[in-house]
C-alpha cells in the first residue's frame, strides 16, 4: 500500500515593529498574512517598548491559531535623543535596525513588513528569492520620480545622497524587506546604524530608511514594486484598481493616508484593507473610529471649498483672457 508523506511545511520568519497604538492595525496585518500561506510555519517577531499586556494576549490569541510568536522588547534609552521623529515617522521606525543584533541564530532569512500593509497572496515565493550574495532584497520606493533616480527627490536628500545618485542610485523602501540575516549578522550591527546616523548629523528625512539607503545601496537586490510593495495611493492615482490588486499584487502598502483615518479622500483600493479588518475583532470599533472623523473632521469639506475657489479663480481668469482674446480678433480682422 503506497502512502504519501506530507512534505514539513517551508518557516518564514517575519518580523515588524509597533507601539500599542498600532497594534490592531498590526493584527490586521498579521492576520492577512496568516490567511495566505496555508502551508507555512510562520515565525513572527514582534519589536516593541509599551505594548500591555491585553495587547500581548490579542497578539498571542491570533498567532496561537497559527504559528508562533516572538516578543522581543526594546530599550527606548539605547537610541539618542538627537534621532529624528515624527508623527508619523515614531522611535519605533529604528527598532528593524537591531535585527541582526537581537534574532536568534536559528534565523538566517527573515522578511520584515510594517503595519500599514496588507499581505493578500502567498509569500514562498518571495521569501525563497535568491539572495545572489546581496544583503537585502527590496523594491523601489515608489515615491522617488524615477527608477534612474538622477534626481529622486524633492527634498534635503539630494544633497545628503548626491554622491550616490552620481552613481546610478536607486532609492528604496524599508516598509518591505528581506534581509539576508546570516550575511548581516556579525558584519553590520545596531550600533553601525547609529554611528552612521551621527556622521550624518541626523539630516534624516526618512529615519531608518534613509540610513539603510545610504549604506546598503549597492548591496540589493530590486524586486517588482508592483507585486510586493506597491503604494496603494500612487497606483490609485495611475489607474489601477481594487480589482486589479486583487488579481494582480502580493503585498500593498497604505504609505501615507492611512484606511483607517477618516480625515482624508478615499479610494477604492483601501477596501481590501478593511476586507481584513474585518475579520479581526476591532473591526467594529475601527469603523465606529473611522465614521467620527468622517463626520466630525473639517478636511475634507474644507478641502473641497478650496478646490471651489481655486475653480472659480480659474473659471475668472479664463474669461479674462477669453476677453483679450476676442479683442485681438478684432483687430486682426479691421
Amino acid at each position: 500500500m503506497n502512502s504519501t508523506v506530507k512534505p514539513s511545511p517551508i518557516r518564514i520568519n517575519i518580523a515588524t515593529a509597533l507601539n500599542s497604538k498600532y497594534m490592531r492595525y498590526a493584527y490586521v496585518m498579521l492576520t492577512s498574512l496568516f490567511a495566505n500561506q496555508p502551508d507555512a510555519d510562520i515565525h513572527v517577531y514582534l519589536l516593541h517598548s509599551d505594548l500591555s499586556l491585553e495587547d500581548i494576549a490579542y497578539l498571542q490569541e491570533l498567532t496561537d491559531k497559527y504559528h508562533h510568536l516572538y516578543l522581543l522588547s526594546v530599550k527606548k534609552e539605547e537610541f539618542s535623543a538627537s534621532l529624528p521623529t515624527t508623527a508619523s515617522w515614531t522611535l519605533e521606525t529604528y527598532y528593524r535596525l537591531m535585527l541582526p543584533d537581537i534574532l536568534p541564530p536559528e534565523v538566517d532569512r527573515l522578511l520584515y513588513l510594517d503595519v500599514d500593509m496588507i499581505i493578500d497572496k502567498p509569500i514562498r515565493f518571495l521569501y525563497e528569492t535568491d539572495f545572489e550574495d546581496c544583503l537585502f532584497c527590496v523594491c523601489r520606493d515608489m515615491t522617488s520620480c524615477s527608477k534612474s533616480a538622477v534626481l529622486p527627490f524633492f527634498d534635503a536628500r539630494n544633497e545628503l545622497f548626491k554622491e550616490h545618485i552620481a552613481q546610478n542610485f536607486t532609492y528604496f523602501n524599508a516598509g518591505m524587506m528581506l534581509w539576508n540575516i546570516e550575511k548581516l549578522r556579525g558584519k553590520y550591527t545596531f550600533q553601525t546604524y547609529m554611528d552612521l546616523a551621527r556622521e550624518l548629523n541626523y539630516q534624516l528625512i526618512a529615519p531608518d530608511q534613509d540610513l539603510l539607503n545610504y549604506l546598503h545601496w549597492n548591496q540589493v537586490k530590486f524586486l517588482d514594486e508592483f507585486q510586493y510593495d506597491l503604494f496603494s495611493k500612487m497606483a490609485y492615482n495611475n489607474g489601477i484598481r481594487y480589482e486589479d490588486v486583487k488579481k494582480e499584487t502580493t503585498i500593498v502598502h497604505f504609505a501615507g493616508m492611512k484606511p483607517w483615518e477618516g480625515q482624508y479622500v478615499h479610494y477604492d483600493i483601501e477596501q481590501l484593507w478593511w476586507d481584513y479588518a474585518k475579520l479581526t475583532p476591532f473591526y467594529t470599533e475601527l469603523m465606529e473610529e473611522f465614521l467620527q472623523t468622517c463626520v466630525n473632521d473639517p478636511t475634507v469639506p474644507d478641502t473641497m471649498s478650496q478646490l471651489s475657489a481655486e475653480k472659480k479663480t480659474l473659471r475668472d481668469e479664463l474669461e479674462k483672457t477669453s476677453a483679450i482674446c476676442q479683442k485681438l480678433l478684432q483687430i486682426l480682422q479691421k
